[in-house]
């Protein structure tokens, strides 16, 4: 089994495994002209597995590509809002199976080459014809039009509820027809967004320096002149790298907070960011019986400690949750965490009624869980039951998800959005969902839900579905995981939680 971590850098494995930044930076210094130039740099776990339209990824990795490549839409900081973008409006028409795209006059790639419903279908299409991590996004998607020059029109096989939310991250971004067959498009694209790769000073892997466009259509919008994104693995290099002035923000350890000088530093907390869950694959009972049955999955919930594991091994950073739904939309229902208090003793009781006592169950054992796995264990030891922690690389984390091998898996995924979730977690082929779940009520609500183009019509279908799903104990929720930053004079974090990794969530701070 895998060694365990010490506590402190079991919330900076936390925090990256979240997809944030772990710091930024910021200098201001005089250009030719005597007006200000501020300087960002911001540290990331990973750098991007590619920058081609067709494979981006979303999360921490769109601190490069999003700052490159223009998305049709964008979620606002401090609300999550889907706001226009490249897209100035959308409107889909009754039944969700035609949507509808005004496209922003002015814009254009690096180029000089206009930015037209033309070049937004055929990045559209390309990333429908090519196999990566977009195609499943753009599956419902029949066809892709450039109606004239400032009109998109998509049409789908049916409604997608996810497909608009995605249009703030990879699914939405635009690249440059007349350059997307090049080679270059992985590593260096033409796009239409605020900044442009600097090559000569970019090290792919290691570092990405962006320069800002003065001409972009809303730059304003990005104070930064320049921003560098570098890949730092070690996120215990962040905090030492923001007490000796290298970066100006970072995420820290709340233990180490009060070792920074209050003076100098600004700590703003992140209540949530990311669910933290012990996901039941086996929901069916095909392989672990157990496991089928609803009174062993509820003893699981009543088990866990989620107040010891936030406070003892996460150091209160984030928040003890019954629910995946995030806390920032809509479905979430505070009332429901109080399903399961911490009752060992009631967990018990339920796997004897069930029959089920002394059953063990395979787990995989990967760099996120091992901090966690004696807590765990000892949760299942309490009402009867085992765990077989099986290590497993990360490289094989996807595939032993699939295998069909294990009845429970640990997980951390990041918010998404309310219809995302819905489906990652409860529909027959979602992510969280790898042996395909399905009864009589999440189809019909999934149904609804998926027919249902205004949202909040749709709302208590959803309600119900996450009502249903703690009910049923389909996944044992843990904690919203959390983080704290602390900025130095020069820079403000903007967001709580809210947005997406892009620069906009910096902006410049009062002096």
């Amino acid at each position: 089994m895998p060694h365990k971590y010490p506590r402190l850098r079991v919330v900076a494995l936390i925090a990256a495994a979240t997809a944030l930044a772990l710091g930024a930076c910021s200098t201001d210094t005089p250009n030719s002209t005597g007006a200000a130039t501020h300087a960002l740099a911001i540290a990331v776990v990973t750098p991007p597995n590619s920058l081609d339209p067709a494979q981006l990824a979303d999360g921490q990795q769109m601190y490069v590509w999003g700052s490159i490549l223009d998305t049709l839409l964008y979620k606002k900081v401090k609300t999550g809002d889907l706001k226009p973008n490249a897209a100035e409006s959308w409107q889909y028409n009754g039944d969700g199976t035609k949507l509808t795209l005004k496209i922003r006059k002015g814009m254009t790639f690096s180029t000089g080459t206009p930015v037209n419903a033309q070049a937004i279908a055929a990045t559209m299409q390309r990333t429908m014809a090519t196999p990566g991590v977009l195609q499943v996004k753009l599956a419902a998607v029949k066809s892709v039009t450039a109606v004239d020059d400032s009109t998109v029109l998509i049409e789908f096989k049916h409604f997608d509820p996810q497909f608009l939310p995605n249009l703030a991250g990879g699914a939405g971004a635009i690249g440059d027809p007349k350059t997307l067959a090049d080679k270059r498009t992985a590593t260096d694209p033409v796009g239409s967004g605020p900044y442009t790769l600097d090559t000569a000073a970019t090290v792919p892997g290691s570092k990405y320096v962006l320069k800002k466009r003065n001409d972009y259509w809303n730059a304003a919008a990005y104070p930064f002149t320049t921003v560098t994104v570098r890949a730092l693995p070690d996120p215990t290099a962040s905090f030492n790298a923001l007490q000796a002035g290298e970066i100006n923000a970072a995420t820290v350890n709340s233990q180490l907070v009060g070792k920074l000088d209050k003076s100098t530093f600004t700590i703003t907390k992140v209540d949530a960011q990311a669910i933290m869950f012990l996901d039941i694959l086996d929901r069916k009972g095909a392989k672990w019986p157990a496991l089928g049955d609803v009174r062993v999955r509820q003893a699981i919930n009543y088990a866990i400690d989620r107040e010891g594991i936030l406070k003892g091994i996460l150091q209160g950073n984030g928040k003890v949750t019954d629910q995946i739904f995030s806390p920032f939309g809509k479905v979430n229902d505070p009332a429901l965490d109080v399903t399961y208090p911490h009752d060992p003793a009631k967990g018990k009781a339920l796997v004897q009624e069930a029959g089920y006592a002394g059953t063990t169950f395979k787990i995989p054992s990967t760099f996120l869980s091992t901090s966690f796995e004696s807590s765990i264990s000892q949760a299942f030891k309490d009402i009867g039951l085992g765990l077989d922690w099986v290590s497993v690389p990360p490289q094989q984390t996807q595939s032993a998800l699939l295998s069909g091998q294990y009845g429970l898996s640990f997980q951390i995924l990041g918010f998404n959005n309310d219809a995302a979730d819905a489906a990652q977690h409860y529909a027959a082929d979602g992510y969280a969902n790898p042996q395909h779940y399905q009864d009589a009520t999440t189809d019909r609500l999934l149904k609804v839900i998926n027919t249902t183009v205004d949202f909040d019509k749709a709302l208590p279908a959803y309600q119900e579905l996450n009502a249903y799903a703690v009910k049923q104990a389909f996944e044992a929720p843990i904690v919203f995981t959390g983080s704290t930053w602390a900025t130095s004079k020069g820079v403000a974090m903007l967001d709580d939680g809210k947005g997406l990794s892009t620069t906009r969530q910096f902006g410049l701070a009062q002096q």
